[in-house]
């Protein structure tokens, strides 16, 4: 039997996995995803899905230009940010310990 995807390969095709991993991120509570991103545990499409589908939840920090802030997951990678801001500072600092701690683990 032919199957749809075999019948339309032009139209796009559902990432299941990805679908899983949105529900699974969007089921942590706000302060969890807090959590995970300070401690560098999601990725960048975790991120930009979670800051387009829930903004009001994902931390600001101040960039001195005026207006609301940048996201601070954004932030925490520029520098003259990250210095001038505590959270955006303490993120990346957190960032930077679990990464060394998943490069520890690995070796």
């Amino acid at each position: 039997m032919t199957t749809f995807a075999e019948l339309f390969p032009e139209l796009p095709q559902i990432d299941r996995a990805w679908e899983d991993r949105k529900a699974r991120l969007m089921a942590l509570t706000a302060d969890e995803r807090v959590a995970a991103m300070r401690a560098g545990q999601l990725s960048y499409r975790d991120l930009a899905f979670w800051s387009a589908a829930r903004p009001a939840e994902v931390p600001l920090v101040g960039t001195g230009q005026g207006g609301p802030g940048e996201f601070e997951w954004i932030a925490m990678f520029e520098p003259d940010i990250a210095e001038n801001d505590e959270s955006a500072s303490r993120a990346r600092t957190e960032r930077a310990r679990h990464a060394r701690a998943l490069q520890g683990a690995r070796a």
